[in-house]
């Protein structure tokens, strides 16, 4: 797919060599080849199942949506969802205001961040990288991922989670803010340290199996 255009900013005419849009939607086709980025402004992109994109994805007011099987490279968006489709892979992942959801079997070989949107992923997805969330919840759902990073919208790990490397709920740039919950069920793993900078409810069933704790105390249950 390949659309030249010309945009005028400043009276000047800018020749750009791309997949752009404004006030309208993107559509990859199931099985589509891109070698462009793809950009648009107050619009939606959807990537079919089987479609590969090589280079970036973003847009500004709008969600994104990768289907089945899709390859991509790194996606952002503002204020709108991502979706990662089932067996999809994807370098990153990033949004300001929108949830995150990684469907099952997919992989993200790099990072997730978010800073307003629940990040949650399926039954067998995995993040080789760190996922962040500064104000959601972040939930696997016996998903993998390398690390986890949070501030305000707790965690839970279900059973088959593994955490790899390090759970960290940071400290609030400024306010008094009430304790977060962790929750960490049986048959869980995080093989790194957790490490809370702010008050915390952390509960561990008691077959969970995780490092270090500094900064709290475990409340174990059994049920």
């Amino acid at each position: 797919m390949k659309i030249r255009f010309v945009l005028a900013v400043a009276g000047v005419a800018l020749l750009l060599d791309g997949c752009f849009s404004i006030n309208s939607d993107l559509e990859v086709a199931a099985g589509e080849r891109v070698e462009r980025p793809l950009s648009t402004v107050n619009g939606r992109v959807r990537i079919g199942d089987g479609a590969i994109v090589e280079r970036s994805t973003t847009t500004v007011n709008g969600g994104i949506e990768i289907g089945a099987e899709a390859s991509v490279a790194s996606v952002e968006t503002v204020n709108g969802k991502i979706v990662l489709g089932r067996d999809a892979q994807a370098k990153s992942l990033a949004t300001v205001n929108g949830p995150i959801q990684i469907e099952a079997g997919a992989r993200v070989a790099g990072d997730i961040k978010a800073v307003n949107g629940r990040v949650v992923l399926e039954p067998g997805a995995e993040v080789a990288g760190q996922v962040e969330s500064v104000n959601g919840q972040i939930w696997l759902k016996a998903a993998r991922a390398g690390s986890l990073s949070n501030v305000a919208g707790g965690m839970v790990l279900e059973s088959g989670s593994v955490v790899s490397g390090e759970l960290r709920v940071r400290k609030p740039r400024s306010g008094s803010l009430g304790p977060v919950t962790i929750v960490i069920h049986a048959g869980a793993r995080v093989d790194g340290p957790l490490v809370f900078e702010r008050g915390v409810k952390l509960q561990v069933h008691r077959e969970a199996i995780i490092g270090t704790v500094e900064g709290a105390t475990p409340e174990y249950f059994e049920n």
